[in-house]
């Protein structure tokens, strides 16, 4: 299920460094945190609830995975992946998994090039 709808409100000042500490302290984006936290309000809150709707079911902390790189590598993931016009993180998860199932990682775009280079040389 994809997000489409916005919600928007107000804070103090307070609130919003609060809410941008805790962010940062996650590593997650203030609008993912905020969501987390109606997520979390949402799901144990029975008033005015339908036993039929229900909330996406939570995605594992395992899901996501953090990893520190070093200025200069960090650099050089964002010109590769720039290179094959892929976001960082896309480019990272597209190396990964080749290798933990011994894939070529060949992005989409370069493999139909490859298929077309083919098909011209036939």
């Amino acid at each position: 299920m994809s997000a489409d709808a916005f919600i928007q409100c107000r804070v103090t000042s307070e609130i919003k460094a609060l809410i941008q500490a805790v962010a940062d302290r996650e590593r997650i984006t203030e609008s993912a945190l905020v969501r987390q936290l109606l997520e979390t309000v949402l799901r144990t809150s029975t008033v005015g609830t339908d036993p039929g709707v229900g909330l996406p079911a939570k995605v594992s902390r395992e899901a996501r995975l953090s990893v520190r790189l070093a200025p200069d590598d960090r650099a050089l993931l964002g010109e590769r992946a720039a290179a094959r016009d892929m976001a960082a993180a896309t480019y990272v998860s597209v190396l990964v998994r080749a290798h933990l199932r011994a894939l070529s990682p060949l992005p989409q775009a370069e493999l139909m090039a490859l298929k077309r280079a083919i098909a011209d040389l036939c």
